[in-house]
């Protein structure tokens, strides 16, 4: 299929998507590489839509030594697969996703390492409330996590739209999104992140989009083996969506 059922969150940092970013409160870089591929689609005659796909991203943190050398602080590598179904401007999408956290080589010998991993089930429901606006809220929970904590979180989040502007047979429009989640994990962590953008797409439906954008995160490190860690910082990024 050319377009997803359920299109992607934009504020939210581990949503699957290629990206390169550098971190403003130090001189950290970032690299996202990853896809969404919705193998199936059905569309009966009354008016909903299902699909089924896979996902699966690699994210890498990385230090700015000068001199063209960024050793890698740590990589986070995720894989799974989903259902999605919407009927008019609301849409669900039920995930299970593994993600796994390792240190790269410029800490091996610094920072201890933590055995990280987490299998996750989450279920979250978008609503497009106009042209303009897109809310979404959701939930999810740890079957399988190590190191073992508390395994629920809530997910919510919306995202602010301009108008369309025409750019030579494309589409390019403004945003602004906010996204939060509450972790049980770490003693009870709000990870937050505000985000203001310009989206470039083929056209006004497609979930496939360029970004260009700058965004505040506040919380705990998004990183796994720094999970525990408080971060908050401003990050300017180019993103890539599927």
């Amino acid at each position: 299929p050319s377009q997803m059922v359920f299109k992607p969150l934009l504020a939210d940092p581990r949503e699957i998507h290629s990206s390169v970013s550098s971190n403003g409160a130090w001189d950290t870089y970032e690299g996202d590489i990853g896809d969404i591929i919705e193998l199936l689609q059905w569309r009966p005659a009354d008016g909903t839509l299902w699909a089924w796909g896979i996902e699966g991203a690699s994210d890498i943190e990385l230090n700015g030594l000068g001199n063209g050398v960024f050793p890698e602080r740590v990589s986070d590598w995720y894989l799974g697969t989903y259902f999605s179904q919407s009927q008019g401007d609301v849409s669900h999408r039920l995930e299970y996703l593994h993600v796994s956290s390792h240190l790269g080589d410029s800490l091996f010998n610094v920072e201890p390492r933590v055995i990280f991993t987490r299998e996750s089930f989450r279920w979250t429901t978008a609503w497009q409330v106009d042209h303009q606006w897109r809310l979404y809220w959701g939930l999810g929970y740890y079957p399988h996590m190590a190191p073992d904590d508390k395994r629920y979180y809530f997910h919510w989040g919306g995202e602010l739209f301009t108008q369309d502007w025409p750019l030579k047979g494309t589409v390019v429009r403004g945003y602004l999104g906010y996204d939060g989640k509450w972790l049980g994990e770490a003693g009870g962590v709000l990870d937050q992140n505000f985000e203001l953008g310009v989206q470039w797409k083929p056209h006004s439906d497609s979930s496939r989009a360029v970004r260009v954008a700058v965004s505040y995160y506040s919380g705990n490190s998004l990183f796994g083996q720094f999970y525990t860690r408080p971060d908050s910082h401003w990050v300017w990024g180019v993103y890539f969506d599927p």
